[in-house]
């Protein structure tokens, strides 16, 4: 099979496509045929080497977290998926990549695609719009009336933090380019600000989280507009791990008045998959994708995302639309 492997630590340009082995599969693993494959930060951050002190220099390396297929077959103990079924999951990008023709992946990581939504959109799924489900709902079970203010809106994470929070019932400020200002409006956001008019800290206005997609306002400024007990949400450390203690730490003081930063990453998980798979369907949630690229131009990809303006999520597609 042919699959995108890096073996060095770089940008785009270090990216190659191999011939790779075919992997086998465990008896509660599915070999899934992948059609789509979506980049995340994530990804670009691994290749360039922000994590080395947890992946070293193990190389060639596989890269991609995301992706969508069919399942080719399953372990003599699967017994959720059947052959031919249409699914999306997530690897453990410590350990593997998900940029190939196939995959082997555990059962358990594995969900069901949305019926409303394409096998290959289905691959954007997995952790962009796990993270904003995971930012709304950690410590909320009701938004109604909740005032988000979200950066980076128009982005892989932030488009979907419009969507859930509309279904929600939150009440949402989406920052991003005037260019993407019609689709925030068109995905939930109640009011829109160009950053490049309008520093949002300026609005006088107080906020109950800042869900900062864009890594645009550092904590120490959020914090002048959260409210008391407000919440100020980080997707990206670049491999420092002193966040993600900081925020365990914050989450733990008491003091429900207390404005408290919190940061996360999103593993596999099939159950939380299906639940989203739920959520698309019963409100019509959409993967705004319209970037995507044919394996061998998977280094394009990489550096539209690298970029930091792509429009919702990049995909990389393997025989689909």
């Amino acid at each position: 099979m042919r699959g995108v492997v890096y073996g060095r630590y770089g940008g785009a340009e270090a990216l190659e496509l191999r011939e790779l082995p075919v992997p086998g599969i465990g008896r509660r693993e599915c070999l899934v045929k992948v059609a789509a494959v979506s980049v995340n930060p994530a990804d670009w951050k691994l290749l360039a080497g922000d994590w080395r002190w947890a992946t070293g220099r193990r190389f060639p390396r596989r890269i991609g977290i995301d992706f969508s297929g069919t399942v080719e077959r399953g372990g003599s103990a699967v017994e959720t998926f059947r052959q031919g079924q249409e699914v999306m999951g997530s690897v453990a990008a410590l350990r593997t990549g998900s940029l190939a023709e196939y995959v082997a992946v555990p059962e358990a990581a594995l969900s069901r695609k949305p019926a409303n939504v394409g096998l290959a959109e289905a691959a954007g799924i997995p952790v962009a719009c796990a993270a904003a489900y995971l930012g709304l709902r950690h410590r909320r079970q009701d938004l109604r009336g909740t005032k988000v203010l979200v950066t980076g809106a128009g982005g892989g994470v932030g488009h979907f933090v419009l969507q859930l929070g509309k279904a929600f019932g939150a009440e949402l400020t989406a920052v991003c380019s005037a260019g993407k200002a019609k689709l925030c409006r068109e995905l939930g956001a109640a009011r829109v600000i160009d950053y490049a008019l309008t520093d949002p800290l300026s609005l006088n206005e107080r906020f109950d989280v800042v869900f900062d997609c864009a890594l645009s306002i550092p904590f120490s400024r959020a914090a002048s507009i959260l409210v008391p007990g407000g919440e100020y949400l980080l997707l990206a450390t670049h491999g420092n791990v002193g966040p993600f203690f900081r925020s365990l730490l914050g989450q733990m003081v008491p003091g429900r008045k207390r404005r408290r930063t919190w940061t996360f990453l999103v593993g596999p998980n099939g159950r939380r998959l299906s639940e989203l798979a739920g959520l698309f369907e019963r409100h019509a949630l959409r993967v705004v994708a319209p970037s995507r690229y044919p394996l061998e131009r998977a280094s394009e990809a990489f550096r539209e995302s690298i970029e930091g303006h792509a429009t919702g999520k990049v995909l990389i597609t393997l025989g689909c639309g």
